[in-house]
């Protein structure tokens, strides 16, 4: 049976321990993963080295926590997102404000997010992994409902989920610099241009001998200036 003292404890046990993750946070999205050492950490938190580990038990670990606190309320809110009675344009738009909230509010978060993933190894990968395409699977199953209902143009559900997963992700990088631009207001616009498009005649056809032209440009450009041909960039993780 726990005592008093032993509750106690454990409410200063896990509110420095929080306080060790905003540390790292901080220290993560200025310096980078890879160049805070463990000692950065304990000097910024006022912690030695061994009272540290008690808190965080690895830099790693640490680093895990806070891609868990990023991904755990998204699974949340995702989860009840798709659970309710609405059409899946109206689930799409909540999940696009789930998402937003975290890159607006937890912007140094998302920057370690989106950044140093690949420094979990193991069991911590295969868990973030796992947690990252749950939620990407909430986005995909409300697109492929809009699909079967005949609602979507497009054929390839995969391929919308990544256009609108590319949308969101990045928006941590200007966001800082809008003053004023709401959740609710950047997600409407997303979702516009991702559902409806911007041309104020839907379904104009693309001008393909303009194209053609444009495309025999770049291509004698590319062959005056010595373009190597150069093997695809590595795409995401799957």
């Amino acid at each position: 049976m726990s005592t008093k003292s032993d509750r106690a404890k454990t409410k200063r046990y896990h509110r420095m321990r929080e306080q060790v993750i905003d540390v790292a946070v901080e220290l993560f999205s200025r310096n980078g993963y890879a160049s805070t050492g463990v000692a950065d950490i304990g000097e910024a938190a006022g912690l030695a080295r061994g009272a540290l580990y008690y808190y965080i038990g690895s830099k790693e670990a640490l680093l895990a926590e806070i891609h868990d606190r990023v991904l755990d309320p998204l699974l949340a809110e995702g989860a009840a997102i798709t659970r309710l009675e609405a059409r899946f344009d109206v689930r799409l738009r909540l999940l696009s404000e789930s998402l937003l909230w975290q890159i607006v509010n937890r912007h140094d978060h998302v920057w370690v997010f989106l950044h140093e993933y690949r420094q979990l190894q193991g069991d911590l990968r295969a868990k973030f992994r796992e947690k990252r395409g749950c939620f990407e699977t909430f986005i995909r199953d409300v697109l492929a409902e809009g699909r079967a209902q005949n609602m979507l143009r497009g054929q390839d559900v995969d391929l919308a989920t990544l256009a609108f997963l590319n949308l969101h992700n990045y928006t941590y990088q200007w966001v800082g610099g809008r003053q004023g631009l709401g959740v609710e207001a950047l997600s409407a616009f997303y979702c516009e241009i991702f559902l409806n498009g911007l041309l104020h005649q839907p379904g104009l056809a693309p001008a393909e001998a303009e194209l053609e032209h444009g495309r025999a440009l770049l291509r004698a450009i590319r062959g005056t200036n010595g373009h190597r041909r150069q093997r695809p960039a590595d795409g995401p993780e799957s």
